[in-house]
């Protein structure tokens, strides 16, 4: 049996004892024994999915009368799709004479709109620094060193009475003289580093590493009852250690100090081309890979300048070191406006050089703003960073990023401001979140090698103000009015206006800004034409709804009719069965009624009807679809917009008089489906899917019923299953007994 059969019918294994000595198939014949019981629950099981197929033809038109509710019959969607509103019917096209303006309103209103003069437009304060950030360089250790450490940067695991406790080698692990000892030291430092919150260790003493033998030969043992439970590849490598509660306390060989190192030549000079470095020049990325032959900085210097001279032109990217005694090296651009960066990094040659991906001739945005390479940058002597903007200060730890300052700053309700940081120019700007008069820009100069000074460049405390929009326009015939506002944006009555920043000085020339207003009735037209198109849809949804016959050759599907079929009949068949579903429904019937008598009726509203304006049946159709005669529908819309708004949009309070037809509408999809989906009389029968009702509605609770019908003849079916078996286990006993007793009579009389 499926997964699904066993759902419905319960575990189909025998409780007892096959039919080994009979030969007989007992699950087989149980089944046929519990034949009757099991049609019981496939009878429930198919008059339940014939409710699972209603329940769903309900919901679909449900969601339908829903979603056109929502769409055109409700003030949230706006003006533009709302057909209760009159708005609706209106769709001008405003062409002003100047495009730094923007209008929109009431069209009447526009029309006899002017603008004078422009004086001038709201702006937010705003300052940029003329002063470039950072260096514009990145370089390598001061002091490259002769020899690095191998465990520098690795990791490794420690268990310790049942915890793993990780720990990271740190990069900057390079003793001048690498020893076992100092070795040991590092690795007991990672230990005591973890503590409990108040501060005590959580490792003891008793558990640490420790080297014997001799200084050039010894064995690494980890005591005190931990093992070595993970470690990176070279970590492993060098301490010759395995990992694992056997193996993971000592060495497996004996470690000399050379394995503990590599020199500066070893990396510089590799043969297989194994160390690189990743560079980034302006979006270009170019892999440079160092090869045998470099033994010293100077030719590593040599050889990087080449090399980037060929990826990205002679002379762009500056590698930078002292001919005569390098030490160390650094990178830059030759021009302006040029970024470079490190991509990657082989591991070996970042520790030995310092080089690190994300490495930048510019601001290094993640790191303490200390190391963010910002020229001239100093701390406060309250050893803190601080800031202060529009009399609001802001302090930060040593440890804070670049990033942290900035969004700290943009973030802050008080301060106002947004500070941007451009990786081209390597400048910083600083722009008021308002604009007008009113608000502004106030940086306190905290001395040389503050954040003030360092973003901004500036050596005295900074001010800047916003500016005010300046306007003369008329409106009906009124004497000029002159206004100032905040804003760019605004409103005048019911007209609102979006000026550019180049809109300052319209209309100062003596030539006032005008306004062409069109009536765009191919807008509004489309606008009808997708209003009866959806509405067609559920018309369409519910009259083949409730005029298909049900096939009564296409019962529901039985999980064990399931089992036999493939998946394409499966659904071949299922299609079938779901029709008829709401054949002749009383409910679904009087909502298709009423939506053809609303939209094929009169109102109080206009003197018009839909048919005047070119709205009438389809030809020949019997199922309620309109159709739109749109050069008709154009002219009357043209001749008289108000009436047809009335048509449609108009409501009256009175008793006994009918509203306009999208009122009418609406009072249906209230009636059926609520203003959301969970009240009317098609969600109190069937809910709606994923909400409130999904569970609570008449069908629903049908639905439990049969799920309780089936749970009890499943229990049932399980009671006469172990009945039959325990009669088929004794049949097989019995039969076991006169095989053992035959062959006792045939043995005694052999002998």
């Amino acid at each position: 049996m499926s997964i699904l059969s066993n759902s419905i019918y319960g575990s189909s294994t025998g409780k007892g004892v096959g039919g080994l000595l009979s030969g007989l198939d007992t699950d087989d014949l149980v089944n046929q024994m519990t034949a009757m019981t099991r049609n019981k629950i496939n009878r429930q099981y198919q008059a339940k999915q014939k409710l699972v197929y209603r329940q769903e033809a309900y919901r679909e038109v449900s969601t339908k009368l829903l979603s056109f509710s929502n769409k055109y019959l409700s003030y949230s969607s706006g003006s533009k799709t709302n057909i209760l509103s009159s708005s609706f019917f209106e769709a001008y096209t405003y062409k002003p004479s100047s495009s730094y303006v923007n209008i929109a309103g009431n069209a009447n209103s526009i029309k006899n709109f002017e603008i004078k003069s422009i004086d001038s437009v709201a702006s937010a304060a705003s300052f940029a620094s003329s002063m470039k950030v950072s260096s514009e360089s990145f370089s390598t250790y001061d002091q490259i060193p002769d020899e690095i450490s191998r465990l520098a940067g690795e990791t490794f695991s420690v268990t310790y009475e049942g915890k793993t406790y990780n720990f990271s080698i740190s990069k900057d692990f390079r003793d001048d003289e690498q020893t076992l000892e100092n070795v040991s030291e590092e690795l007991n430092k990672q230990l005591e580093s973890i503590k409990d919150k108040e501060g005590n260790r959580i490792i003891p003493d008793s558990v640490k590493f420790e080297f014997t033998g001799d200084a050039n030969n010894s064995i690494l043992s980890l005591s005190g009852g931990a093992y070595l439970s993970a470690g990176s590849s070279e970590f492993l490598d060098v301490l010759k250690m395995k990992t694992g509660e056997e193996e993971g306390k000592s060495s497996t060989e004996f470690i000399s100090k050379d394995d503990l190192i590599k020199n500066q030549s070893d990396v510089l000079a590799n043969a297989k081309n194994e160390e690189y470095i990743t560079f980034e020049y302006n979006g270009s990325v170019k892999r440079i890979e160092l090869g045998s032959g470099i033994g010293n900085i100077k030719k590593l210097g040599e050889h990087l300048q080449t090399q980037l001279d060929k990826e990205f032109g002679s002379g762009k990217v500056k590698v930078n070191y002292d001919e005569n005694d390098p030490k160390n090296i650094s990178f830059s651009t030759s021009e302006d406006n040029n970024v470079l960066k490190i991509n990657s990094v082989s591991r070996d040659l970042s520790k030995l050089t310092g080089l690190e991906s994300g490495d930048i001739n510019r601001v290094k945005k993640d790191v303490a703003i200390g190391d963010s390479g910002i020229s001239n940058l100093k701390v406060g002597e309250n050893g803190k960073y601080s800031i202060t903007i529009n009399d609001k200060t802001l302090e930060f730890e040593k440890n804070a990023t670049f990033n942290d300052i900035i969004k700290a700053i943009n973030d802050d309700k008080d301060m106002k401001v947004t500070v941007n940081y451009s990786n081209t120019t390597d400048k910083f700007s600083i722009t008021a979140d308002e604009t007008g008069l009113h608000t502004g820009i106030k940086i306190k100069y905290d001395g040389e090698g503050s954040l003030a000074n360092a973003f901004f460049g500036i050596k005295s405390d900074l001010e800047e103000v916003g500016t005010n929009t300046k306007m003369t326009y008329t409106l009906n015939g009124s004497e000029p009015v002159t206004i100032e506002r905040s804003t760019s944006n605004f409103t005048i009555d019911d007209i609102s206006l979006e000026l550019n920043k180049n809109a300052q000085g319209l209309g100062t020339d003596g030539t006032p800004v005008t306004f062409d207003v069109t009536n765009n009735v191919d807008e509004v037209v489309e606008r009808v034409k997708n209003f009866i198109n959806e509405y067609n849809e559920i018309v369409t949804l519910i009259g083949t709804g409730t005029s298909q016959r049900p096939n009564r050759s296409y019962a529901p599907l039985t999980p064990e009719q399931m089992d036999e079929m493939t998946e394409q009949e499966i659904k071949d068949w299922n299609i079938e069965a779901k029709k008829g579903m709401l054949y002749s429904d009383p409910k679904m019937t009087r909502v298709l009624s009423d939506l053809r008598g609303a939209m094929g009726g009169t109102t109080d509203t206009s003197s018009l009807t839909l048919a005047q304006i070119g709205i009438s049946p389809a030809y020949m159709d019997t199922t309620g679809k309109l159709v739109l005669d749109e050069n008709k529908f154009k002219q009357k819309l043209t001749e008289d917009p108000e009436e047809i708004a009335n048509l449609f949009s108009g409501a009256l309070k009175e008793d006994g008089t009918k509203s306009g037809i999208a009122s009418q509408l609406r009072d249906i999809l209230v009636r059926n489906v609520g203003i959301s989906g969970t009240s009317g009389v098609l969600v109190e029968e069937a809910g709606m899917s994923g909400g409130l009702t999904s569970d609570k509605n008449s069908i629903s609770d049908k639905i439990k019923d049969y799920d309780k019908k089936m749970a009890e003849l499943k229990k049932d079916l399980q009671a006469e299953r172990e009945k039959y078996w325990k009669q088929f286990s004794s049949l097989e006993q019995s039969l076991n007994q006169l095989n053992a007793q035959s062959s006792w009579l045939t043995n005694m009389m052999g002998n």
